[in-house]
């Protein structure tokens, strides 16, 4: 699940901590290349077989039956796919990695779903047909992380306030989001002298994943709650619910439905600054 446009702009999905080592230079790195060379590995699809419950369901409440979905960072479609199927809905999946946007086409193929799921890259005439000119969007989703991969405060502000415009009345912006008091403890105390030295902004780090021998860079912003009604308010958006996304790592709860359901029932007992990410639901600011 990775989507950019380009250079500062980056976005996808964070590897596990226990994969991430130290990115060996601050140079901010090609997001789209470094999510064809994860998505090529296999490696993402193994980590990630299954949707995340909860993210799941809170979708499946939201997006009404027929509804317009754009998945912003669709990657291998675990999101998409369920919800064009189960709910009937006409889906926009975007995507920076040309790797992801093969596995989307010839997926929707496979499954029946390529008259409703319209698979584009973010600066091309889909994309800005269907997100431009038409909107109307039920429901915007920013998957597991994919905004905390968006390099640049100012870069973030705009995208959201860009897909705000492109919601129908009455339609919600959902986002899963890093928390940074449990994600990449290590990494963000060795990126601390690069954020003094305002190579990185507050809140960034940059990494390595680590797979078939090749080191893959990655940028990734984490986030405090705060900061979320903060930067959403400031893109127009209220902040409708705010909960915890799991409790577990990603890839735990997404590999294992057992642990997905006590997963999910465990989130419902714990204060929300204890998720492994956060799970947020906001709406038009009026």
């Amino acid at each position: 699940m990775s989507i950019s446009s380009s250079g500062r702009s980056p976005a996808g999905v964070a590897p596990p901590p226990e994969a991430a080592g130290v990115c060996a230079t601050p140079v901010l790195p090609d997001m789209g290349r470094s999510y064809d060379a994860y998505f090529a590995s296999g490696l993402y699809l193994s980590r990630y077989p299954m949707p995340n419950r909860r993210t799941l369901r809170l979708l499946r409440q939201t997006l009404p039956t027929g509804g317009r979905l754009l998945d912003y960072g669709a990657g291998e479609g675990r999101y998409c796919f369920a919800l064009a199927r189960d709910r009937g809905a006409e889906v926009v999946a975007a995507d920076i990695s040309a790797v992801a946007r093969d596995h989307l086409a010839g997926a929707a193929r496979g499954l029946g779903l390529a008259d409703r799921v319209h698979v584009c890259d973010p600066g091309d005439a889909t994309y800005r047909r269907q997100v431009g000119a038409l909107g109307g969007f039920n429901v915007v989703l920013l998957g597991f992380g994919v905004l905390g991969h968006i390099a640049g405060h100012a870069a973030r502000i705009a995208l959201l306030s860009a897909l705000r415009a492109s919601l129908a009345p009455g339609g919600r912006l959902v986002l899963g989001l890093p928390n940074a008091a449990r994600r990449f403890r290590a990494v963000q105390a060795a990126c601390a002298p690069l954020i003094a030295r305002g190579e990185l902004e507050p809140g960034d780090i940059c990494y390595e994943r680590q797979t078939g021998g090749s080191a893959i860079a990655l940028y990734y912003h984490l986030y405090r709650r705060d900061e979320i009604r903060r930067d959403l308010g400031e893109a127009g958006f209220t902040v409708e619910r705010l909960t915890v996304e799991s409790m577990l790592p990603e890839s735990a709860v997404t590999h294992s439905a057992l642990l997905g359901r006590l997963d999910d029932l465990a989130c419902g007992l714990v204060p929300v600054d204890w998720g492994y990410g956060y799970l947020v639901m906001a709406r038009p600011a009026p």
